[in-house]
C-alpha cells in the first residue's frame, strides 16, 4: 500500500469582529476532532484514535488567523497520511464541511 501526504488549503473570509476560535472550536468538536489552541492566533485539531485506521491516516486541521486584520481571511489547511486516492477526498471533504459551516 502506498502512503503519501495529502494536503488541502483554502482562505476563508471571516466577518470583522467575529472570533475565529469561537466559530471553529465547536464546529471541529462536532466533527469529532480534538481541538488545541496553542496561542490566540492559531488552532489545531485532529481525529481521535479509532480502531481499524493507522494513526498516520487521521485528518489534521490547522487554522491561522494571524493576518486576519489585514486580509479578513482565515487560512485553513487539512492534512492526512492516507493513500492519495482516499485522503484527497477526506481532506477535501473535511475542509469543505468546515468552510460551508462558517457564517459568510
Amino acid at each position: 500500500m502506498n502512503l503519501a501526504m495529502a494536503y488541502c488549503r483554502t482562505l476563508i473570509p471571516i466577518a470583522r469582529g467575529a472570533s475565529p476560535s469561537e466559530l471553529l472550536a465547536p464546529l471541529l468538536e462536532r466533527l469529532g476532532l480534538a481541538v488545541e489552541q496553542p496561542d490566540g492566533r492559531t488552532l489545531m485539531a485532529f481525529e481521535l484514535p479509532c480502531s481499524g485506521r493507522p494513526v498516520q491516516d487521521y485528518v489534521r486541521v490547522w487554522a491561522d488567523w494571524s493576518d486576519l486584520a489585514n486580509t479578513g481571511e482565515l487560512l485553513l489547511e487539512t492534512l492526512s497520511g492516507e493513500s492519495m486516492a482516499r485522503s484527497r477526498t477526506r481532506c477535501a471533504a473535511v475542509l469543505e464541511t468546515i468552510r460551508s459551516s462558517l457564517p459568510a
